[in-house]
């Protein structure tokens, strides 16, 4: 959790994230959905940026903005010139990995009183360069996650170790510059660490800090190319 959520506010993000039914990813159909719906954010203009975050107990503003990322806990909305598009973290492939949605982000929150909230960003300098601009590629990142045999108490084998691919991360690329989208979890108190994957979303704009994450990848990480 990060620093500015008070104790317990964990077990209340439990209630507000509406669940996807979970897919092996050797189900090709399910990975080539995905990298349909990324190709399909080609074109498509962003005209605003939304982050929200699970309910803000604390009197001080929940922050999101650490310079060369922002902290988009709940997941990001993209407004486009066609419509909505949700970023967020699911478990359709693995607790958990980044997914596109055709619509708005409140179609997977649990909304009240005490639910998720937008959190921003308002006029930031960040984003300013990439809004009323055409997403011009999209990529995505898997990871590959080797999981041992499930086993109970008495050592019996219940199921065999395998292994499975999980999308969690994004790159979108402008005529100005890229972001990188990634379902990864900030280690508090210095927020400079990151776990992936992780049910919070992470919006990065530098270079050195997607590969300081683990992405070494230069085809996913280069500025531009």
């Amino acid at each position: 959790m990060v620093e500015h959520r008070l104790p317990g506010i964990q077990r209340a993000l439990l209630a507000t994230f509406r669940k996807h039914e979970p897919m092996r990813s050797s189900e090709p159909d399910a990975r080539a959905s995905l990298e349909a719906k990324v190709r399909s954010l080609v074109g498509r203009r962003i005209l605003g940026v939304d982050y929200w975050d699970i309910h803000n107990f604390s009197p001080e503003p929940a922050r999101w903005d650490y310079g060369d990322w922002h902290h988009a806990v709940m997941g990001v909305q993209l407004s486009t010139d066609v419509g909505p598009v949700t970023v967020t973290w699911t478990n359709t492939f693995h607790p958990y990995g980044v997914e596109v949605f055709d619509d708005p982000i409140e179609r997977h929150l649990v909304l009240g009183e005490l639910g998720p909230e937008r959190i921003g960003p308002d006029s930031d300098a960040r984003w300013a360069p990439f809004l009323d601009s055409p997403v011009r590629k999209a990529m995505t990142w898997w990871d590959r996650l080797e999981l041992g045999p499930a086993t109970l108490s008495s050592g019996e084998v219940v199921e065999p170790a395998r292994a499975i691919d999980v999308p969690t991360a994004l790159r979108l690329d402008f005529d100005a510059g890229r972001v990188w989208l990634a379902a990864a979890i900030p280690q508090p108190p210095s927020m400079e660490g990151v776990f992936i994957p992780g049910d919070e979303i992470m919006v990065v704009f530098a270079a050195e800090k997607i590969r300081d994450m683990g992405y070494d990848d230069p085809g996913f990480t280069a500025v531009r190319g």
